[in-house]
């Protein structure tokens, strides 16, 4: 299943599953944002790819389930094989962009209010059952690292379980002309696709279509 597909994949009228990310201070090890190339050029002008096995999707902004995210622009994301299963070993990892037209230059907390933000909408969107009560405990944390930032996320999986989840992962801005490249990196602290989506992540650039 796709996020937009869900919210009309992930994010539209039909969303039947979607619960995500709440960056939450969950005592688990925050995780390393790898340094991108200053450059842009530097990593490629290739579409950015989908790997084999994996699923994507792309979701125009403004995005329906968090109206007050006010960027132009599109969201990409890349959903590791198993994504919604939580017996295989891509759960809750993926990577995703945000390929916005505005500079979208956010601090850590801002950074963390449209991700928390973003999160609580998308499991409203999802949880049409309302089996998620404990919505208040949605909550994204962004902290500094160096030039990029480190995610810490409580979540619940609206997708299937309803239960609460943790993730960790990373985001880094690269300006694209009057706009920027957000890149972002989730998923449960001891996923094994962690290098996978690290490398994903690092091959996403502003010259792709």
């Amino acid at each position: 299943m796709a996020f937009s597909a869900g919210a009309r994949s992930w994010h539209g009228a039909g969303v039947k599953k979607l619960a995500l990310v709440v960056l939450a201070a969950c005592g688990s090890r925050p995780v390393s944002a790898p340094v991108l190339p200053a450059d842009p050029a530097a990593r490629g002008q290739a579409a950015w790819a989908t790997p084999a096995g994996w699923k994507s999707e792309t979701i125009p902004f403004p995005i329906e389930f968090a109206p007050l995210l006010l960027h132009r622009g599109v969201e990409e994301l890349r959903f590791a094989p198993g994504m919604f299963d939580p017996a295989k070993p891509g759960y809750w990892s993926y990577a995703f962009v945000w390929r916005v037209e505005d500079p979208t230059v956010l601090d850590a907390p801002a950074l963390a209010r449209e991700l928390t933000g973003y999160y609580q909408g998308l499991i409203a969107a999802v949880d049409t059952k309302e089996r998620i009560t404990a919505r208040d405990e949605i909550v994204v944390r962004a902290e500094p690292d160096g030039a990029a930032f480190t995610l810490t996320a409580h979540i619940f999986d609206a997708f299937t379980t309803a239960r609460p989840l943790d993730l960790t992962g990373w985001a880094a801005r690269t300006p694209c002309g009057d706009g920027a490249l957000w890149v972002f990196v989730l998923a449960p602290p001891t996923s094994p696709v962690r290098a996978e989506l690290d490398a994903l992540a690092h091959a996403a650039t502003c010259a792709q279509p």
